[in-house]
């Protein structure tokens, strides 16, 4: 894929606001910065820290201020 080629958007599983649940959207692709590189997702996972995001528990509600993407764990 050329610079012309990339995306704008992608799929992204987001915490869109305060409360339970996730949502799946399109999201803007991050724009790199130097010293960054920008990789392909091939594969995702949840882990403990995405179950306390999605059930919006005390941990999550002290800690986080949505929206934004979630999830940590990929191959790519």
């Amino acid at each position: 894929m050329t610079m012309t080629e990339i995306k704008k958007t992608m799929k992204a599983v987001i915490k869109a606001e305060r409360g339970p649940g996730l949502k799946l959207v399109d999201w803007p692709v991050p724009k790199i910065r130097p010293g960054e590189v920008l990789v392909k997702v091939r594969a995702a996972s949840i882990c403990g820290t995405d179950l306390h995001i999605y059930k919006w528990d005390e941990w999550a509600q002290a800690r986080l201020k949505p929206p934004f993407v979630v999830g940590h764990e990929i191959t790519g």
